[in-house]
């Protein structure tokens, strides 16, 4: 099967949240280990996401996986809510985050409109299939309020497939990689204002995009 017959035949999420109930925990440990403070890759959306919300905002964590960012941004006196469709990943974040965590699909988040002071998303639109992208983002529009302001960071590239973990070699996840300037214009489509787009190479090439709505 190709690529292209498994993207059409496939619930690609399912595959997805499958994959992330069995490696949560080696997700999680893996992210410990490469993650640290000398080696900040999204520090200046961070800082600019971070100044642009008010005191003790509600800020969701839209592929929230194991927690460490909303922990982070629990720990800076906001209240955050944790989203994520692995049940194994709730599992771990639960360590860090207790009572602040839904599990949820993001074409379908169970968030009231306007809710949300800040949105933090970070490598989950990266398992959106294409086809679902302005799904997702028009969630993300319609539960942030006027005045919020939307993180995204996401991988840049082209086409979508299966990959292996690298540190599960046994597993596989569905990878979508974007066109920034196509990513621009489907969020201006929902309502957003690209108020800053960046590229940072890492261990993929990310995007990272601070928008608010219009």
């Amino acid at each position: 099967m190709t690529a292209a017959d498994f993207n059409e035949r496939a619930d690609l999420t399912s595959v997805n949240r499958a994959t992330y109930d069995r490696i949560a925990r080696r997700y999680r440990d893996n992210q410990v280990s490469v993650v640290t403070p000398s080696a900040p890759l999204f520090t200046r959306v961070e800082e600019s996401f971070a100044a642009a919300l008010p005191p003790r905002a509600l800020v969701a964590d839209m592929g929230c996986g194991p927690g460490l960012d909303a922990a982070h941004l629990a720990g800076l006196g906001h209240r955050v809510v944790g989203v994520d469709l692995s049940a194994g990943m709730l599992d771990v974040a639960r360590e860090r985050l207790a009572g602040h965590l839904v599990q949820a699909d993001l074409r379908r988040i169970p968030i009231g409109d306007g809710r949300l002071d800040g949105i933090w998303s970070v490598a989950s639109l990266l398992h959106v299939p294409e086809r679902d992208t302005a799904a997702v983002l028009g969630e993300f529009r319609r539960t942030l309020r006027a005045t919020g302001t939307l993180a995204l960071v996401t991988a840049l590239g082209q086409g979508e497939q299966l990959e292996p973990v690298p540190y599960a070699p046994e597993e596989s996840r569905w990878f979508v990689y974007r066109d920034p300037a196509r990513l621009a214009a489907q969020l201006t489509a929902v309502g957003f204002v690209v108020r800053l787009q960046d590229q940072v190479q890492g261990s993929r090439l990310w995007c990272t995009v601070l928008a608010t709505p219009t």
